[in-house]
């Protein structure tokens, strides 16, 4: 039986974590709304933006709103209460609602990265505590940007004509270029989760020191797979020093230590899920039968529960549901029409 359940019609956007127990979100008629966690209690601040994008970290709630079309739009940082309570400020930046992306707004790697356009985009940093802008860049034709830990983005350069990747650039938080790699492969992560700053980033086919942007070498597992033509490279996550490599076209799944490049394990496998996360010491994946775990270091399977064992019905559980980790072996897992809680099995 659910603990609570509340009505949710016409949200827009939430925030991937809570801020005071409390999931935010916002409304299509303009309203912030706060979901309390342990109640289901429903709280709504009326505001007067058009908000467009929604995130959250520690205490802070953070809004873009405004018309992009027209280039008049603003960042808040605030509570849910009270949702421009510590600043505000306006982006010279503009797109058109076509173009707006999924996740304008990034908070959670150091800094703010703020990006609207799609083909073109422009893309700022801002610092979280006082919103200032740090930095502005425009994004080439068909290239692409992700934010990582120690407040750095990691830029790739793609020609639109065969969406070709010419090389990645690294940029620190003032938007200066601090390392570039001429690899004609790029890294695309579904989760990014370094322990900390010490760990290496991955640009093209090396590792990156995140705080002086020396080069630790290539590592020879990361390049590309075994595909002619291939310009996406076989990282798919990194959990703390470790990242995981799938490599479909060679059916074989990798762990690569982060810190000196060497490859910890390989198998061989023709089960490549979904990576849906962690919970600091076992990286859950899903397809289609079921959920299973791994041991990121070793690469060993820590448990295995096919959706049939759970319920018979076919269509209950699915692999594209959602997963969230509440500690060492404790997880939800929604799916389709069903949501299910896991823990340890106790010996």
């Amino acid at each position: 039986m659910p603990r609570w359940q509340t009505p949710a019609a016409d949200l827009t956007g939430c925030g991937s974590t809570p801020v005071d127990s409390q999931v935010v979100c916002f409304s299509s008629d303009r309203a912030l709304v706060g979901y309390d966690l342990p109640s289901g209690d429903a709280t709504r601040t009326p505001t007067t933006w058009f908000p467009f994008a929604i995130a959250t970290l520690d205490d802070r709630v953070y809004i873009a709103e405004g018309d992009v079309e027209s280039g008049d739009v603003r960042v808040h940082a605030g509570t849910l209460a009270d949702p421009d309570a510590y600043w505000s400020r306006a982006f010279d930046m503009g797109t058109s609602w076509e173009d707006l992306p999924f996740e304008a707004l990034d908070v959670s790697h150091g800094q703010g990265v703020f990006t609207l356009g799609a083909d073109i985009a422009d893309i700022a940093g801002f610092d979280l505590a006082s919103g200032k802008p740090t930095w502005t860049i425009t994004q080439d034709g068909c290239s692409d940007a992700d934010a990582t830990s120690g407040a750095l983005l990691v830029r790739a350069r793609t020609e639109c004509g065969g969406h070709e990747i010419t090389g990645s650039d690294l940029l620190d938080r003032t938007g200066r270029t601090i390392a570039t790699s001429n690899s004609k492969v790029a890294q695309t992560l579904s989760i990014d989760l370094p322990a900390d700053d010490t760990v290496p980033v991955l640009l093209g086919d090396s590792g990156y020191d995140r705080r002086t942007a020396a080069s630790s070498g290539p590592a020879p597992t990361i390049s590309a797979p075994q595909e002619t033509n291939a310009t996406t490279g076989t990282a798919a996550a990194i959990f703390g020093d470790v990242a995981l490599l799938q490599d479909i076209n060679a059916h074989n799944t990798t762990g690569l230590d982060l810190r000196t490049g060497h490859r910890l394990w390989r198998t061989d496998t023709t089960r490549f899920g979904t990576i849906l996360g962690w919970d600091g010491h076992t990286v859950v994946l899903a397809d289609y039968t079921g959920l299973w775990a791994i041991d990121p270091r070793t690469g060993a399977i820590s448990w295995d529960i096919p959706f049939l064992a759970v319920n018979t019905d076919s269509e209950a559980l699915t692999g594209s549901g959602q997963l969230a980790a509440h500690g060492k072996g404790h997880y939800t897992y929604a799916g389709a029409q069903t949501i299910i809680g896991l823990r340890p099995l106790e010996h």
